[in-house]
């Protein structure tokens, strides 16, 4: 004693004076009172705080005679009571928050900790909320279903509807309290020409009963009636019966500043007059495609395209209230068969075939992919409450001799858990409510990295079920790491506590276990996570080595539309094709300009019926045999300006218009239908009429992951007047594109003032929007598992630290003996390497099981690649090894002499 400040050894004189006990038990006291307060000092704790938390002398002698006299006795007073007031709980958060104010380090560290953890789950569980948990933003979204045609023979086939398959639908009323269809074959657009500028609206087809199908009425006005698209006559053209138009809300505020008598009021679009019936509330989302600025009746009309052996149409349908999908599938099959034998169509391989709204929505890979991320974000929120609960097992057991005093002053266990349990719940919100901050920051960011990678009918918010979960995660937290020190500390044995503290032992062999088993889970969850993101990333970098054959650096895309009121005719639009193209390819920097009427690699578009006849044959109906292809309309140099090869035969540039049709096929149409023979000069029947093979192109993928099908290209100046065919522009530039562009703006202008130069955009752009939702599972994989394996590196280090602190008399005693430094480092890092082998192990266990939901993610990679497995397990032991090597080499700089006088 003779060691400790002058104050605190005179505050201890006169504590063990007033006991008033006999001398043997005066020693004790005195001897344990100096113990407590050379532990306090030993952790950093000053002279006052100390003195401040032991109280009045003569009082806490007291409690110590009175404590002494009921453990002789066994008697228990008021003061030692099992519950607390709420002025009482109140003072004891008081106390709790001045102290963790006194360990600032810590406090920041373990809130900081918890809060990336409660962050990146609060993160995914708000887009998981808005995307698979909350329902569709329409009225009783459960009875809403999509109703598609598949091929009977793959019912997994599912395809567009036809029109008459939706005319009938519309009457089956048995199954259906409503049906409507709408246009999503392609996105549909027009030039609004009202205001100081043109301006590009994104324009849905719908028929009359869409929105009430939906169950969401307009703002202002109406929506379509039956005669606006249905009636007599055939569906010939492409324009819709009547004029009428719906605007979106947000077109309706920017473009109309909410002008509240704009229904009945008529604007231009394409240079023509529409009559505006109704405006959309604000927050109406589309659930198919991009989102609306405006909607025009679908033309239902029997007949023309709206054959039977035309696929263009969506389909969405109500069910009657109480129809299970099983029982309307059924009565739909039954229906459907009387319908196609009454037409004779009963030999048709197709069969409509509805699916849940919701699930078509979100689609079985995004519901994969976002539960992947969302058992990825479990495990980071498990190795930081692992990393916290290690943190507050220190602490508790630094302060297992204050603790032990205030027992042998007389609290009961409630009181000496309360201390622990509050300063968790501090701690706790405090994490909690930063990682709100933090959650609600990562979900702008996910939308801003990948903002194609999820279907988001329904925002991502705040809400209170957001809320709701974060509360619950931290609730989940506190319980984690703080249940079990506070237990531990109101377990704690006064006697043994203050005669021995924490010197000499980890906390005793139970809580060691109890630690080293943390560590062991963290090391594995970290484990699986970086195997988890090391697939995905290989599966990437897979993705990136795809042969797409073509050009996406330096490529400009747009597209000009042509309203069909200023160029109705197919040579009209061919000839502004040709001038346009012409000019844009003299502007310097351009090397090469042509069109094209679907972008590659943006999935299948337009695969029509192509006969030809087997062997070389003349084609005739007798022989022609049928198969759906890929069709693409191009015009000028479409192949140059993407760097696609030709493989034999005629560049298009070469074409006359007025000659002999002709079409170009890729190599795939080539190899399957010509089977050897040579390709150019055989005659296949495309586009309504024969053409003759003029050349064959390489194979251009109509994915990222490089699938082909076959397809054949027609050249717009001989097929121009099938339709107003939508062509997107493609334009080779060197040098400053942004220059290039403005050029090219120049150019429309000068042409037609009142055309739109829509959605400008570098090719690469439009390639890696098709790589969205994997960039965004490895960037988010990625994120977790580096975030996992500091938390593993941290918390390791922090085990192994601790445990070299409470084995500084042992090696001290080694050193003493004559043990070297580096058999001191080797029982540290073999210490280290019975808490990484478990890990290890249990880690690859769970990764391989988990694994098995990455397989719809994965391309060209195995879930069980070695390269992979082998890279996160040497990952993980360097981890280890290092967060056990400074332990290490600090055990080695400890002083014997000092370590044995310290004991």
């Amino acid at each position: 004693m003779s060691g400790l400040p002058r104050r605190l050894q005179d505050l201890i004189d006169e504590v063990v004076e007033a006991t008033g006990l006999e001398l043997p038990d005066r020693h004790d006291v005195a001897r344990e009172l100096a113990a407590h307060f050379e532990d306090g000092l030993a952790a950093g704790r000053s002279e006052e705080e100390l003195v401040e938390r032991f109280g009045d002398p003569v009082e806490a002698a007291r409690e110590i005679a009175r404590a002494r006299r009921r453990r002789a006795h066994g008697t228990r007073t008021h003061d030692g009571r099992w519950w607390m007031s709420v002025g009482e709980w109140w003072q004891q958060a008081r106390q709790s928050v001045r102290a963790l104010a006194r360990a600032p380090g810590f406090s920041a560290l373990v809130i900081l900790t918890l809060a990336l953890g409660v962050g990146a789950n609060t993160a995914v569980f708000t887009v998981l909320d808005a995307v698979l948990l909350a329902p569709l933003p329409y009225a009783e979204p459960d009875r809403l279903v999509r109703m598609y045609e598949a091929d009977r023979e793959d019912p997994g086939s599912l395809g567009f509807v036809r029109s008459p398959v939706m005319a009938a639908a519309r009457g089956w009323t048995e199954v259906f309290d409503s049906a409507a269809s709408l246009y999503t074959y392609r996105e549909t657009g027009a030039d609004l020409t009202d205001g100081e500028q043109p301006r590009r609206i994104n324009v849905l087809r719908v028929s009359a009963g869409y929105f009430e199908t939906l169950g969401i009425p307009p703002l202002m006005g109406r929506t379509f009636r039956e005669n606006e698209t249905t009636g007599p006559g055939e569906a010939i053209g492409r324009d819709p019966l009547t004029r009428v138009v719906i605007l979106g809300h947000g077109l309706w505020r920017e473009q109309f500043g909410e002008d509240p008598d704009i229904v009945g009021r008529t604007v231009r679009m394409d240079g023509e007059s529409w009559e505006v019936v109704g405006v959309m509330p604000a927050g109406f989302e589309e659930p198919f495609g991009p989102p609306a600025d405006a909607w025009i009746p679908q033309d239902l009309r029997s007949g023309g395209y709206n054959s039977w052996g035309n696929f263009y149409l969506s389909s969405v349908a109500r069910l009657r209230d109480g129809v299970t999908i099983e029982a309307a599938q059924a009565r739909i099959d039954a229906l459907f068969a009387g319908l196609a034998e009454s037409v004779g169509e009963g030999d048709s391989r197709w069969r409509p075939r509805i699916v849940p709204l919701h699930d078509d929505v979100v689609g079985d890979t995004r519901r994969a992919m976002l539960l992947l991320l969302a058992g990825a974000a479990g495990l980071v929120l498990l190795s930081a409450c692992v990393n916290v609960a290690n943190l507050v097992f220190a602490r508790g057991l630094g302060r297992a001799r204050d603790a032990a005093l205030r027992s042998a002053l007389g609290s009961g266990r409630l009181r000496l858990m309360a201390g622990t349990l509050v300063e968790s719940a501090v701690l706790a919100t405090a994490g909690g409510l930063l990682g709100v901050l933090l959650g609600w920051f990562g979900v702008r960011t996910l939308l801003a990295v990948a903002p194609d990678a999820l279907p988001l009918v329904t925002t991502p918010e705040l809400s209170l079920r957001v809320f709701g979960f974060a509360l619950g995660v931290s609730a989940l937290a506190l319980l984690v790491f703080g249940l079990a020190p506070a237990l531990r500390t109101a377990s704690v044995a006064p006697g043994d506590a203050l005669r021995h503290g924490e010197r000499g032992s980890t906390g005793g062999g139970r809580l060691r276990a109890v630690r080293d088993g943390l560590v062991v889970v963290q090391v594995a969850a970290g484990l699986v996570l970086l195997t988890g993101a090391g697939l995905l990333t290989r599966s990437f970098l897979s993705l990136q080595d795809v042969a797409l054959g073509v050009e996406s650096e330096g490529v400009l895309s747009f597209e000009v539309h042509l309203p069909a009121a200023r160029y109705p005719e197919g040579i009209d639009r061919h000839r502004f094709h040709d001038i346009f193209q012409r000019r844009v390819a003299e502007l310097p920097g351009v090397e090469a300009a042509g069109a094209v009427s679907w972008l590659p690699v943006n999935g299948r578009y337009h695969s029509w019926g192509v006969a030809w006849a087997p062997g070389g044959a003349e084609l005739n109906d007798d022989n022609a045999r049928w198969e759906n292809s890929d069709i693409r309309v191009i015009h000028g140099d479409y192949f140059a300006a993407l760097g696609v090869d030709l493989r034999s035969g005629a560049e298009p540039e070469a074409l006359d218009p007025d000659g002999e049709p002709v079409v170009w096929v890729n190599e795939t149409f080539a190899r399957q239908v010509f089977d050897g023979e040579q390709p150019v000069g055989q005659r296949v029947w495309a586009g309504n009429r024969l053409r003759t093979v003029a050349g064959v192109v390489e194979d251009i993928p109509f994915d990222t992951r490089g699938a082909t099908s076959r397809k054949l290209y027609i050249p717009h100046a001989q097929f121009a007047d099938n339709r107003n065919w939508a062509l997107i522009q493609t334009v080779a530039v060197r040098g400053d594109m942004a220059a290039v562009r403005e050029e090219i703006r120049g150019v429309l202008a000068s042409m037609d003032a009142q055309l739109v130069l829509y959605k400008p955009t570098p090719f690469a752009a439009v390639l890696a929007g098709g790589r969205a939702r994997d960039r965004f599972a490895t960037l988010l994989m990625g994120a977790f598992a580096t975030l996992a394996l500091i938390l593993t590196l941290v918390g390791t280090y922090g085990v192994l630290a601790h445990a070299v602190a409470g084995r500084r008399r042992e090696i001290g005693i080694r050193m003493a003996l004559g043990a070297d430094h580096q058999s001191v480092r080797g029982m540290v890092l073999r210490y280290a390497t019975r808490l990484m082998i478990p890990g290890v192990v249990f880690g690859l266990l769970a990764a391989w099981y988990g694994s098995r939901w990455m397989e719809g993610l994965l391309f060209r990679i195995g879930t069980l690649d070695p390269v992979v497995y082998g890279a996160t397990v040497t990952l993980v032991v360097a981890a280890c090894l290092l967060a056990g090597w400074v332990p290490a080499r600090r055990a080695t700089r400890v002083d014997p002499a000092r370590a044995l006088a310290a004991e």
